[in-house]
């Protein structure tokens, strides 16, 4: 007989509330409303080179997985990023609203590089499923992203309406986070706790933790950047 794994302790979650990365500087700022212009404005480029793959990401661990169950759980999840059908209100779109109110446009963002952290964040989600399978990938999206964005958001929040006060419709993906994605953990929890056995166990948590890390360097490369600014204040986009 198949050992299940229990939910009486939940190690997944754990790992996630316990990482380094709540403590990372870049956060502190933000908790602490000490952010400028361009620091938002370096947060909202990477954020978005990251944002716009999550449809990729989620389709890459689909494409893994057998369990029709599952597919379900992930098409849905997959549907919501696209806006469920309207194309005005998929997840990329939403956050461009809040790139063009910071003065930044469509053509300038799509031309902005893609940081070597950010890449490297992207890399990480793309390669799980076929390192780990799709229950590990899936754990990671689960708890290392879906389960933490409420949290993360709501300090990311905090800091950029602290440093560039924004019209309420241009931060709507930011809510449209917080108040969803626990819905999403919630669901990719149920679905995939119940088939994570013993012996699966430790490959979830590695992906969970490979997954964490991979957002701290994310973060790390955004403080980089940042430190080319820092001095001046303003836009990035003037200096």
């Amino acid at each position: 007989m198949t050992q299940i794994y229990s939910l009486v302790k939940n190690p997944f979650r754990e790992i996630t509330v316990n990482h380094p990365l709540w403590n990372h500087e870049f956060l502190i700022r933000c908790r602490t409303e000490n952010l400028f212009l361009a620091d938002v404005q370096l947060l909202a480029v990477q954020m978005y080179k990251f944002s716009k793959e999550f449809n990729r990401i989620l389709a890459s661990i689909l494409a893994c997985c057998q369990d029709e169950t599952t597919q379900l759980v992930i098409l849905e999840n997959l549907f919501d990023e696209m806006g469920q059908g309207d194309v005005t209100q998929s997840h990329p779109e939403l956050f461009r609203r809040f790139t063009r109110a910071l003065g930044i446009d469509d053509e300038t963002l799509a031309a902005l590089p893609t940081a070597p952290e950010t890449r490297a964040l992207i890399e990480t989600y793309l390669s799980i499923p076929h390192k780990y399978g799709y229950l590990a990938a899936l754990g990671a999206v689960c708890y290392a992203s879906e389960g933490i964005v409420s949290s993360l958001y709501t300090q990311l929040y905090k800091g950029i309406i602290g440093a560039a006060p924004l019209p309420k419709e241009s931060l709507i993906f930011f809510e449209v986070h917080i108040d969803v994605d626990d819905s999403h953990a919630a669901k990719l929890a149920a679905a995939i706790e119940p088939r994570i056995t013993m012996r699966e166990e430790e490959i979830v948590k590695q992906a969970i933790v490979e997954a964490m890390d991979a957002r701290v360097q994310f973060f790390n490369g955004i403080y980089r950047q940042s430190s080319k600014y820092n001095l001046s204040h303003h836009s990035l986009l003037f200096t």
